[in-house]
């Protein structure tokens, strides 16, 4: 089955919800970035989060970053979404492994969340909070009272077999609505309070719709108004890479040409390498 995410909001209009299989995308990322245990946990759910988090994003061009910068062993990792619902995303040391069993707060460490919202021909929105505790999900919920004022409730799961494939992978996102009355509120509480694992609900075989209407807003009545394909993807090509070149200015082209030397560049998302020789070199200086 692929993996989808759904949208929707409560029939009283107090409360939007989005939830999310992405067994594939962790699956993906895992085989591009050889991820330990531990990353891919964190990576994983850095990646469920942005595809939430992206539903906001108008156009299909416009993107989402979230880059997680904490001093801990783990180091840095980075998502970016599209407003197609194609998500990437890296690990600075992807191989690094808790040895005492995971551990998100020791491995993350302290530091900061960056979220970046680039959307149609607006200035880009900036948004930074302190990471809490490591845990994904607790510090996504803190960003969100922070810096967007929304009261938010967030649920991340990578759940892996023994030989370290994906079993499950998901996560659901709520957020009240302005003037959300305070039983309604009292009453969602409730039912998040006594909610399990989101991963261990989907590896029991409930669909994303039955874990929101009979658990997560359970009393609520529910309208699910979008279902949406999600995928791992990264479009990086050549082109791309040569326009960084071009950045590099003429003076510094030139001792490359000079030089004879020849330039590979690697995708930190795909790690796909190009390979820029003499002729290429020579092709963009002339362009500048």
């Amino acid at each position: 089955m692929k993996d989808y995410l759904i949208r929707g909001i409560t029939k009283d209009k107090c409360i939007r919800f989005f939830a999310i299989s992405a067994n594939q995308v962790v699956s993906e990322a895992m085989k591009i970035h050889h991820l330990s245990y531990t990353n891919s946990i964190l990576l994983g759910r850095t990646l469920i989060a942005g595809l939430l988090m992206s539903n906001d994003l108008k156009n299909e061009d416009d993107l989402l970053t979230i880059r997680f910068i904490g001093d801990g062993p783990a180091g840095h990792f980075l998502v970016t979404c599209n407003g197609k619902n194609s998500i990437k995303g890296y690990s600075e040391n992807p191989g690094f492994e808790s040895e005492k069993g995971f551990n998100a707060s020791a491995a993350v460490g302290s530091g900061v969340i960056n979220v970046i919202k680039s959307i149609g021909d607006l200035k880009p929105y900036i948004g930074q909070t302190n990471i809490i505790s490591g845990e994904i999900a607790e510090d996504i919920a803190y960003y969100y009272m922070q810096s967007e004022q929304i009261p938010t409730a967030i649920q991340l799961g990578v759940l892996l077999n023994e030989d370290a494939s994906v079993r499950q992978a998901g996560g659901f996102l709520v957020q009240l609505m302005p003037d959300t009355p305070e039983h309604l509120i009292e009453r969602l509480e409730n039912n998040i309070k006594a909610f399990p694992n989101f991963s261990d609900m989907l590896d029991l075989n409930y669909s994303l719709e039955s874990l929101i209407e009979k658990f997560i807003l359970k009393g609520f009545g529910i309208d699910i108004t979008e279902t949406n394909e999600v995928r791992y993807e990264c479009n990086c090509n050549k082109d791309r890479f040569e326009k960084g070149l071009a950045l590099l200015g003429k003076e510094e082209l030139q001792i490359m040409i000079d030089d004879n030397e020849s330039i590979s560049a690697e995708c930190h998302f795909c790690n796909k390498t190009y390979q820029f020789d003499l002729i290429d070199l020579k092709k963009i200086y002339n362009s500048l």
